[in-house]
C-alpha cells in the first residue's frame, strides 16, 4: 500500500498547532478507573463463557452466518457476489471459553476473563453464584424473554464500563437454552448488545469506554478540541491530530496495513434547519474535496456506485436533532476506498452543523474491529453542555 503521505497531499499544520502538540503528553497507560476492575477489550468483540456441556458443540453454534453481518463491511476485495455469506463481514468476533474459567487471569491483561467489555454467559439451569445474582439486581439495563429463555442485559458487573448478557433458563431444567435457541435468535442478541456496546461508557470529566485505549494524549486532545469547537469527543489514543482550522479537523491513525481517520466538519446550517440523505452527501464532499486531495490530483468523495449501501437516519440526541449517514467513500481515478460513519449534530443554540465522521482504509483484511471503534467514537461525540 501506497504511503498515505504520498497519497493524500500534506496539510500543513499551522505554527500554534505544533507548538500545542508539542506540550502534549503521549503517555501510553489507561487512565485508571476505581472500583470495580476497568474492562478491557477489542471492538467488535464478544467473549462467551459456555457450559462445558458444550464443549463438542460450542464452534459450530458461533460460526458466523450471514445474518450477523454488517452490511456497511463489504468484501469487495475479494469479488464475492451477494450471495455468498463472507460477502459482508460479520457484526460480532466470538472468543469462547468455559465458564469455569470466567473468573481465571487473561494471559496478556492480567486481568480476569470476565473483565472484558462485552460478555455473554450461557447459563442453561442459572447456575452462577449467589454473589452475581446479588449484583445483578442493580445494574440491570434490559430484561426480556424469548421462548421461555432469560435474556438479561447487565451494565458494569465484573468491570466497568461493561456489558454483560446473561442467558438463563427458568422456566425448565435448561432444556430450553440449547444450540438451536442460540441459533434462532442470535441476530437478535447481536443486534441488541451492539446498541448497548455503542452506549457502554463512563460518566465524569474524561468518559471512557473499555474498546477504546485512553490515555493522557487522548485526553488532551479531547480537551484541545473542546476549547476550539465546543465539543466532547471520545477519542482513541492510536489516533494523532494533524490538522485544526477554523472549520475542520483531521485525526488519523497510519500504518502499512490500514489507516483509520476521524475527522470533525463545522458549518452554518442551512435556512431549513433539516438534512436529507442528498444534503449530507453534498456537504461531506465539499469538505473532503477541500481538505483531503489525493496525490493523483483528484479528491475523496461519497461513492455513489450501488455496490455499497448507503444507510441515513435521524434521532433526538441530549434535545438536539442528529442526523447519520453512513456508506463508503472512494479516492476519485484510484482503487481505493472504504467505509464511513458520519453524525451531524444541529447546534440551534450557536446556528451551526458539527459532523463528526470516521472513515476506514484497510484492504485484504477484516475490517470490524477498526470500523466498529470509530463507530464508538463518533456515536458517543456531543456538543458541550
Amino acid at each position: 500500500m501506497q504511503d498515505m503521505q504520498n497519497r493524500w497531499f500534506s496539510f500543513g499544520l499551522s505554527f500554534t498547532l505544533v507548538i500545542i502538540m508539542a506540550l502534549v503528553p503521549s503517555g501510553c497507560q489507561r487512565t485508571a478507573q476505581n472500583g470495580l476492575d476497568t474492562s478491557v477489550g477489542s471492538a467488535a468483540e464478544i467473549r462467551v463463557f459456555y457450559p462445558e456441556s458444550w464443549e463438542d458443540s460450542i464452534q459450530d453454534i458461533f460460526t458466523t452466518t450471514v445474518f450477523l453481518a454488517d452490511s456497511n463491511l463489504v468484501r469487495f476485495e475479494e469479488n464475492r457476489k451477494p450471495g455468498d455469506p463472507q460477502y459482508f463481514e460479520s457484526l460480532f468476533n466470538f472468543e469462547m471459553h468455559s465458564v469455569q474459567q470466567h473468573s481465571q487471569k487473561d494471559p496478556q491483561t492480567l486481568k480476569p476473563l470476565h473483565a472484558n467489555t462485552l460478555v455473554w454467559v450461557i447459563d442453561p439451569r442459572s447456575a452462577m453464584d449467589g454473589n452475581f445474582h446479588h449484583a445483578v439486581e442493580s445494574a440491570i439495563a434490559k430484561d426480556t424473554v424469548i421462548d421461555n429463555v432469560n435474556c438479561r442485559w447487565i451494565k458494569d458487573v465484573w468491570a466497568k464500563p461493561q456489558v454483560v448478557l446473561w442467558i438463563f433458563d427458568t422456566h425448565s431444567a435448561g432444556e430450553n437454552l440449547n444450540s438451536r435457541w442460540i441459533k434462532k435468535h442470535q441476530a437478535f442478541l447481536c443486534a441488541e448488545s451492539y446498541q448497548l456496546e455503542l452506549r457502554a461508557v463512563t460518566t465524569g470529566p474524561m468518559r471512557r469506554h473499555g474498546a477504546l485505549e485512553q490515555n493522557r494524549y487522548s485526553d488532551s486532545v479531547s480537551r484541545l478540541l473542546a476549547g476550539k469547537y465546543n465539543i466532547d469527543l471520545l477519542l482513541n489514543a492510536d489516533l494523532k491530530l494533524v490538522q485544526a482550522t477554523n472549520d475542520f479537523a483531521w485525526l488519523r491513525n497510519e500504518n502499512s496495513q490500514f489507516h483509520s481517520n476521524l475527522m470533525v466538519n463545522i458549518y452554518p446550517l442551512s435556512p431549513s434547519k433539516e438534512l436529507t440523505m442528498d444534503s449530507a452527501i453534498v456537504d461531506r464532499n465539499r469538505f473532503t474535496q477541500k481538505y483531503l486531495r489525493t496525490a493523483e490530483g483528484t479528491w475523496v468523495e461519497v461513492s455513489s456506485s450501488g455496490i455499497f449501501p448507503k444507510t441515513f437516519s435521524s434521532v433526538i440526541e441530549n434535545h438536539n436533532k442528529v442526523y447519520y449517514l453512513k456508506g463508503w467513500y472512494t479516492e476519485l481515478n484510484t482503487d481505493r476506498r472504504g467505509p464511513f460513519v458520519r453524525k451531524m449534530i444541529i447546534d440551534e443554540a450557536n446556528q451551526r452543523c458539527i459532523a463528526i465522521d470516521g472513515f476506514l482504509f484497510a484492504p485484504n483484511q477484516p475490517r470490524n474491529s477498526l470500523m466498529r471503534a470509530l463507530e464508538i467514537m463518533v456515536n458517543q461525540s456531543n456538543i458541550k453542555p
